[in-house]
């Protein structure tokens, strides 16, 4: 994803911008490249497919049919999204294994089981059509196999088997896609069709995710003990509730749009916001990459280390915002004619403020990987917190007088208000806690006591 958006702004831009960006890419990327095209590639298929799941759907099916598979996202998401807990991250941190990962595993279990329990809660309260609640179970325990494959991937992460989560996405996301469109095309019912993406996933975990996870590190029997669930939910805790918060202020301009405006400027806002995804794919592949290695100079009290992944981490970041930025500020208005309609072009300054906006979240993603590599999740939730209130106050202000260009300068606030509050966070844990990782010295949240196990 580093080289296809270099590519175009060496078309748009001078030619020694391009030579520099290439050349400072390649430094930060130095001694992580195969692990990270092997990521790069696999998110770049995964996430194509899933977009051309709603095209599938809007083709052969019709608009209701579209309608049925959003709500069910609508209901399960935020649900799912929460009780995820980013497990995988936290498997593949674990580098002092506090828990076995029969442990992990047994708690993904229970915690999709209680999650799925009250989406069927939920669905049966609301819903009056049994075809409604059949697609919302469907689509939660599709989102289900999905939270269980990142747990599995947390561990191939760990032990440095990126090519098989790689593998492993590149073979769910085209046979998911495949099969949903055939059964969509022969039956024209959205149900089935769905059951369809349902049984692509369960396959793949359980003849792929589970074989790769057993050759790599040996059997990983459940591990049913109420004591450690209980451990793990405390210590997993704050991982879901930050999910759902970055999830939030994402979606706080839009809130305040459809509230002062319409769906249409809403629509043009999204649409101006998903260019930022592009950027998300680098981060969330070069973070699949590198958190293990921080958590490992993390626990060595490797210093040197911990900070040369985190500023080579942090430079990728900035290559990437910045080519963002460049391509929005010297060709935004034919980049959005060519990728959306010509009446988007009107919107090339909202473009760029977006895409300066997406340029500090994505230094957001780098400190906050770079936090929970180090275990420190508690103290993520207050910037947190504090960056959606200060984002709805500038929304509050800014939208009612400038519009689309006032959402995307409050988004912008908003995550350099995080930014900082984060590398304070970060200066204080390097400066102030030293590493101590031992049995005396580490936190009761995440202390464990070898005589449990």
């Amino acid at each position: 994803m580093v080289v296809v958006p270099m590519t175009i702004t060496k078309a748009i831009a001078p030619h020694s911008a391009g030579m520099w960006i290439a050349k400072y890419a390649n430094r930060a990327l130095e001694g992580i490249g195969r692990d990270f095209s092997w990521a790069l590639t696999s998110n770049v298929i995964y996430y194509a497919c899933q977009w051309s799941v709603m095209v599938v759907l809007a083709k052969i099916g019709t608009p209701a049919d579209l309608g049925a598979y959003a709500l069910g996202l609508a209901v399960t998401v935020p649900i799912l999204f929460f009780t995820s807990f980013q497990q995988r991250n936290l498997v593949a941190a674990d580098v002092r294994d506090e828990y076995t990962f029969g442990e992990y595993i047994s708690f993904r279990v229970a915690s999709l089981a209680g999650a799925l329990f009250l989406v069927g809660i939920i669905a049966m309260f609301t819903q009056h059509a049994p075809s409604n609640i059949g697609m919302i179970m469907l689509i939660g325990l599709a989102q289900s196999f999905e939270f269980v494959s990142e747990t599995y991937f947390g561990l191939l992460q760990k032990h440095g088997r990126m090519d098989r989560i790689s593998l492993s996405l590149m073979i769910k996301a085209p046979l998911s896609l495949f099969l949903l469109w055939l059964v969509m095309w022969l039956t024209h019912n959205v149900l089935l069709a769905t059951l369809a993406l349902v049984l692509a996933r369960g396959a793949v975990l359980v003849f792929f995710d589970m074989p790769s996870a057993r050759s790599t590190c040996g059997s990983h029997p459940l591990k049913w003990n109420l004591r450690t669930q209980g451990r793990l939910l405390v210590t997993a805790l704050p991982l879901g509730v930050i999910t759902g918060l970055g999830g939030l202020n994402l979606n706080i301009p839009r809130y305040f749009i459809e509230y002062f405006f319409s769906r249409r400027e809403l629509g043009i806002f999204s649409a101006l916001a998903s260019l930022i995804g592009a950027g998300n794919l680098v981060m969330a592949a070069l973070a699949s990459c590198i958190i293990v290695k921080l958590a490992k100079a993390w626990v060595t009290q490797d210093r040197r280390t911990y900070q040369s992944l985190f500023f080579r981490f942090v430079a990728v970041s900035a290559i990437v915002g910045s080519g963002g930025v460049l391509l929005a500020v010297t060709c935004g208005s034919r980049l959005l004619t060519l990728l959306f309609r010509p009446e988007y072009a009107h919107s090339t300054g909202v473009l760029s403020r977006i895409m300066a906006a997406g340029a500090i979240g994505y230094v957001v993603c780098v400190q906050g990987y770079t936090l929970t590599a180090a275990r420190k999740l508690l103290v993520q939730i207050p910037p947190l917190a504090a960056s959606g209130v200060v984002t709805s106050l500038c929304c509050l202000i800014l939208v009612p007088k400038r519009g689309l260009a006032g959402a995307a300068e409050a988004w912008m606030v908003g995550a350099l208000f995080l930014a900082i509050c984060n590398a304070v966070l970060l200066a204080y844990i390097k400066e102030d806690h030293p590493v101590r990782w031992n049995a005396t010295t580490l936190s009761p949240l995440w202390r464990r006591s070898n005589c449990s196990r």
